[in-house]
């Protein structure tokens, strides 16, 4: 299967690209993605704190954040959206 993942913020520059096509295995979990896309050191402390996702990051399947009973443990499918920034504040 293919998911897109589209970056935000200074992830584009981590990440170097706006957005890309990922092949996972069938109902392969959110987690198996970030792993990944965290190819290198610098990417993988910029999102995960050991094996958990940090505070302050947004994934979002479809525009919809993870689910908290599942969380990085949630099955995608095919051709799902997948978004991952850093949470923003402004005013």
């Amino acid at each position: 299967m293919n998911v897109k993942v589209k970056y935000f913020a200074y992830f584009r520059e981590l990440f170097g690209t706006k957005e890309r096509d990922i092949p996972l295995s069938p109902s392969a979990p959110v987690r198996d993605l970030l792993d990944r896309i965290c190819d290198t050191p610098a990417r993988r402390s910029e999102l995960f704190d050991g094996d958990r996702l940090k505070a302050h990051i947004v994934v979002m399947i479809d525009g919809i954040a993870l689910p908290a009973a599942t969380g990085l443990e949630t099955a995608l499918a095919d051709g799902v959206v997948v978004s991952v920034f850093p949470l923003m504040g402004g005013g």
